[in-house]
């Protein structure tokens, strides 16, 4: 049977951030749940993670070390196959939760039997610790179950669940495998929700896989997706027969971003956008423009004079953005 000795589990799989784990470890640490295990999976990172790990002398962190490069998926269900924890917490190298997160998370799982799933609002930050907005998150059971099949609609670097094989991690999703265990949870008739508090501020840079492998994270959520809607049509889905080396390998090969402007400034304009901080907005999407001509900022710009349209999409989508 299963040690279960431990009320939490942190998993966190770590292959870069050397400048920011300090901060990331630490902020597990001096959580105000004490009773809890952090597992460190070191996934091939280029610098010594081991002995960062070591400066903490903390009998809580579990450090495992993969003999390759293997994945964040892999690698997490590696983490979870040896938690000792009631529920599982994910964290991400880069990530500051605040101290109050998994006695808040903890607690609201404990009360409500009915949740198998509750992530949290999310502050972003930058690579120099700058707020770039907040997302506040619908805490609405009913709403989260009916957009997700849409758009993912929880933050996976927040999320705390049940620790039991009802569903979890698939292997063969390399990219956006929250997604897909979200909405195979739904399709078990899973509940999952949100704290509208901000439990977690995300850190967003140019290399974090949301922005780094933008094609592989949409092939793998349209599976995602796919699947959902098997399940539901059928009972069963197709993701023994999903083939991801060809079609990763195809995907990337595409050709990068050659418009003049990165996904990652995209989508940092983005969140400017739609927390209604459009003076900024203005300003960095004109620079681009001089350069050359974005159709994607340029409705941007034209966006951040409609200042109610803005709010209307973002109470349509059930977030707000501050």
């Amino acid at each position: 049977m299963r040690d279960i000795s431990k009320k939490v589990s942190v998993v966190m799989s770590v292959f870069g951030y050397e400048q920011y784990i300090d901060g990331s470890i630490k902020s597990i640490m001096e959580q105000t749940l004490e009773d809890f295990e952090f597992i460190i999976i070191d996934d091939g990172c280029s610098y010594d993670l081991l002995k960062k790990i070591k400066k903490f002398d903390d009998g809580r962190i579990v450090y495992i070390k993969n003999a390759d490069n293997i994945g964040l998926t892999r690698s997490l269900i590696k983490g979870i196959e040896k938690s000792k924890g009631k529920y599982i917490a994910r964290h991400d190298a880069g990530n500051i939760s605040m101290e109050n997160r998994l006695e808040t998370q903890y607690d609201l799982l404990g009360e409500n039997s009915r949740y198998y799933l509750v992530g949290s609002s999310v502050e972003l930050i930058d690579e120099n610790n700058n707020t770039v907005c907040k997302i506040i998150a619908s805490d609405d059971p009913d709403y989260i179950g009916r957009k997700m099949p849409s758009y993912n609609c929880i933050n996976h670097s927040t999320i705390m669940f049940r620790n039991n094989s009802e569903a979890g991690y698939r292997e063969k999703f390399k990219y956006s495998q929250d997604y897909d265990l979200y909405l195979n949870l739904l399709s078990r008739k899973y509940i999952l929700g949100n704290i509208p508090e901000v439990l977690l501020k995300e850190r967003i840079i140019p290399s974090s896989i949301t922005y780094s492998r933008k094609n592989e994270q949409e092939f793998f959520r349209d599976k995602a997706r796919q699947f959902y809607f098997e399940r539901i049509k059928l009972g069963i889905d197709s993701y023994d027969l999903m083939e991801v080396s060809r079609n990763v390998g195809k995907i990337e090969q595409q050709k990068p971003e050659t418009d003049g402007i990165s996904f990652y400034e995209k989508q940092k304009i983005y969140y400017l956008l739609f927390s209604g901080r459009t003076g900024e907005v203005r300003r960095q999407i004109l620079n681009f423009l001089k350069v050359k001509f974005n159709f994607k900022l340029f409705i941007y710009l034209l966006a951040s004079f409609f200042p109610f349209m803005i709010k209307l999409r973002n109470r349509l989508k059930g977030l707000q953005y501050k």
